[in-house]
């Protein structure tokens, strides 16, 4: 007879086929309708000059990290939440480990939230695929910010995941939180219409 962990049963419920990036937290955090755009109809932001240099300083950001002893660009899949996503960079401690993302941006306090969900996200996979996360680390071009990776962070997180699928699954279309944000959106020309 095989008997199964209490742990095993619970994992195996949260399980899923459906995934999706784990950049669409920060995507939704903008507007709930973009995860919508890209899920459900495949539609593609268009990359601008902006995006290029932002490669650029992340890639030389990255390399300067492993050589400071950074596990970098670090290809993760959950199974349990159904994502998957690239862990800027890791490194394990004596209390665990500590996820860092890289922005290309200065630090602005109304970002903030959507920047530290997409590195939560990323934590909850290391936790998953490495162990325990203590930390959260976002890197701007002029200021370092930490997180603990505490429960409610985690909480938060995971139903965010649960809200993105929810709007894949029944076809959901929110309406933007911020109106003020639409002109700046790479998806307002789709968005107009809806």
């Amino acid at each position: 007879m095989i008997t199964l962990r209490k742990d095993a049963i619970a994992r195996s419920s949260f399980e899923t086929s459906f995934e999706f990036p784990a950049s669409l937290i920060k995507q939704y955090l903008y507007c709930p309708r973009i995860p919508y755009f890209i899920l459900v109809f495949g539609i593609r932001e268009r990359v601008t000059e902006l995006m290029k240099s932002g490669k650029e300083y992340h890639a030389k950001k990255l390399k300067k990290l492993r050589e400071e002893g950074w596990e970098t660009n670090v290809f993760l899949r959950s199974k349990k939440y159904g994502i998957y996503g690239y862990v800027d960079a890791l490194k394990k401690d004596e209390n665990g480990y500590t996820v860092l993302e890289v922005k290309d941006t200065e630090y602005r306090r109304n970002a903030v939230k959507m920047h530290l969900y997409q590195a939560a996200s990323y934590a909850l996979m290391v936790e998953e695929v490495f162990g325990r996360v203590c930390r959260i680390v976002i890197l701007y071009r002029d200021k370092e910010v930490e997180f603990p990776f505490n429960r409610g962070i985690k909480r938060y997180c995971v139903s965010i995941i649960n809200k993105i699928k929810r709007i894949c699954e029944n076809g959901l279309v929110y309406r933007p939180n911020r109106v003020s944000r639409c002109k700046n959106c790479g998806f307002f020309k789709f968005c107009r219409g809806l």
